[in-house]
């Protein structure tokens, strides 16, 4: 055996054994974990979602920068950020020079007559071997390059191969549903956001720096893309910790610049990020968090404690102010989707048609016309029968008027905003004055234009263990004495009147008046249209998750009727409201509600654009509370 082979024999073996030392040896180390993880963890997973807004990336030097570049871009027409000299040699140069110029090269950078957001992304001397036999002939005698042109629009890649020498493009080849490798300015600039981010910062318990940083161009494969989206380009810049034997990932979304989620794994040992989407950490996050316990929040002298549900949404319950009890519960169980269409005659019920998860219902109408739809549950993103998932977790915002704050949630289809796809908030709203508000919005987009929501609305108030309800009738409050409904026949206050209340039952000069939103909230909103039902409790009515009530498609069923057959006495009981507005979307230019749409923006990326419906009663107390 000669020297050289015996040489390179014992290398091997060395290696197989320090691999074998690596892999099964656990690390050891005195040295102490960060404040937020524990020695004893270092195996464990821990997600962390963004909670700040993603402006604060817009001043670092780097995105702004770039994002002015961008600008200049489109308004030359193209969209398309190049590379810097800084990336590129002269040849380089040329090759980008003579692509920019290019028909063909700059096809597809343009929709509807708008540029979209593209970068060079590469452009290095070509690789001869993997050429074919033409465009090899000619580029064993001359300088050839290729480049990469990334389009954050469609996500698509554009490869090209440019003879330098005669100032001519060879070859053009498009690559639809490809990322490329990001170029070094795209590098960097999601370096800046991983050591701006506030979270990275409370992770590690330091400031980081860029030394701190590995892999910052790493990013998943389009199949595995580490992002909310998979259309979206992003890498994971990475914090190891060697002592600990754990690494934080931070996750950078450049198509929207900013922060996607960070994560900290094991080295080595486990799964990294790059292989898993922003959406699954989100999962585990709010499931962890937010279904599988109670959160309790105490703000302005509110006490509150809430939970994601299977299929009825956000829910608050034992709800006081000021020490007060308030509310036993309050959700939003179902959203019910109709749309009206003709051609009854040609429809074909005779077989079940299921549109993106959801069983539809079909019911005739008058003459030609019939009704179609289904009913939308909204709740946790695993171990669900819901379709309108639980997107990010529940927030804690001000209120835009300033007297108090709201507790809400996104829950969206993930194909949002493409058609037969919604978008719902649950919220609700607690002011400063002991009132607070039950609220729904919608932000379509749905199948059509001529669509009727119905969100239905439980609230179980607890202002004593019996309670009285009562309408408003020619100036005179009349009590409920059995289960009913009626339609909400009122178009704001007059005379600093409501048309109802609830009272406990040892004093109807206590309690809470109610007033449906008819548009006073400065939202846009134009009324709520509601059916108001009251109940007397029962445990299998809604205190527990509900399947879905009634019909999407029968408008004179809002599924509540069910629980008043036959009309239980309500006088001095425990009762639930149900409160069901209803709403007509409409996409006409100008007019647009309870309706979304995507458009080329300003800066060449797609902007989603909502003009969302706000409905909801707000809950007056009748006496001040001290």
């Amino acid at each position: 055996m000669s020297k050289e082979n015996k040489i390179a024999i014992a290398i091997l073996v060395v290696g197989i054994i320090a691999v074998a030392v690596y892999w099964f040896v656990p690390m050891q180390s005195s040295k102490v974990a960060p404040p937020s993880i524990s020695a004893k963890s270092n195996t464990q997973e821990k997600i962390i979602l963004p909670q700040y807004d993603d402006s604060i990336y817009q001043d670092i030097p780097e995105v702004k920068n770039y994002i002015s570049d961008l600008k200049k871009a489109i308004a030359n027409g193209t969209g398309i950020v190049p590379l810097q000299d800084s990336e590129l040699d002269s040849y380089a140069q040329k090759a980008q020079a003579i692509l920019l110029k290019n028909p063909q090269f700059l096809k597809g950078t343009t929709l509807d007559g708008k540029p979209m957001h593209s970068d060079m992304m590469r452009i290095l001397p070509a690789i001869i071997s993997s050429m074919d036999a033409t465009t090899k002939k000619i580029c064993q005698s001359h300088k050839c390059y290729q480049a990469q042109r990334y389009n954050f629009v469609t996500n698509s890649t554009t490869r090209a191969i440019v003879d330098v020498d005669d100032s001519k493009v060879l070859s053009i080849e498009h690559y639809p549903n490809t990322q490329p490798d990001i170029s070094l300015r795209l590098k960097h600039i999601a370096e800046a956001i991983a050591l701006h981010a506030p979270e990275v910062a409370k992770e590690l318990g330091k400031t980081p720096s860029k030394k701190d940083i590995t892999m910052a161009n790493v990013r998943g494969s389009m199949k595995e893309s580490p992002c909310e989206d998979t259309s979206h380009l992003c890498v994971a810049p990475t914090f190891a910790d060697t002592h600990t034997g754990r690494a934080l990932w931070a996750v950078v979304d450049l198509t929207r610049m900013r922060l996607a989620a960070a994560k900290w794994a094991g080295l080595g040992k486990t799964t990294t990020p790059a292989c898993i989407s922003e959406r699954s950490l989100q999962n585990r996050y709010i499931m962890k968090n937010f279904c599988q316990k109670d959160t309790i929040l105490q703000k302005n002298g509110w006490k509150i404690t809430y939970h994601l549900t299977g299929s009825d949404g956000l829910e608050i319950r034992d709800v006081s102010f000021k020490g007060k009890s308030i509310s036993r519960s309050a959700k939003i169980v179902d959203w019910h989707v109709g749309y009206k269409q003709e051609g009854a005659d040609k429809l074909d019920m005779s077989q079940d048609t299921v549109i993106a998860g959801r069983h539809v219902e079909y019911v005739r109408g008058e003459g030609n016309s019939y009704m179609f739809g289904y009913n939308d549950a909204m709740g946790c993103p695993l171990f669900s029968t819901s379709v309108v998932l639980a997107f990010n977790a529940p927030q804690v915002k001000p209120l835009h008027s300033g007297d108090g704050f709201m507790l809400t949630q996104d829950f969206r289809n993930p194909k949002w905003p493409m058609a037969c796809n919604y978008r719902y908030e649950n919220r609700f709203e607690f002011y400063n004055d002991g009132s607070f508000r039950v609220v729904g919005v919608n932000k379509g987009r749905g199948c059509g234009d001529k669509a009727i929501y119905r969100p239905v609305m439980r609230i179980d108030m607890a202002l004593d263990k019996k309670e009285n309800f009562y309408s408003l009738q020619n100036g005179k409050w009349v009590a409920w004495d059995k289960e009913s409904f009626e339609h909400v026949n009122w178009n704001g206050a007059e005379n600093g009147s409501y048309p109802y209340k609830i009272t406990p039952s040892s004093n109807d000069k206590d309690g809470y008046y109610i007033e449906p939103n008819y548009g006073q909230y400065g939202d846009h909103s134009r009324g709520d249209n509601a059916n108001i039902f009251v109940s007397l409790f029962h445990p299998n009515e809604g205190d527990r998750d509900l399947l879905t009530l009634g019909s999407c498609c029968q408008l004179d069923n809002d599924g509540v009727e069910q629980y008043l057959k036959p009309p239980e006495s309500i006088k001095d009981s425990h009762i639930v409201i149900w409160y069901v507005p209803r709403i007509h979307n409409d996409d006409r230019v100008g007019h647009e509600y309870c309706w979304a749409d995507t458009r080329i923006g300003y800066d060449g990326n797609l902007k989603v654009q909502v003009w969302p419906c706000t409905v909801g009663p707000k809950f007056v107390p009748i006496q001040k509370v001290k």
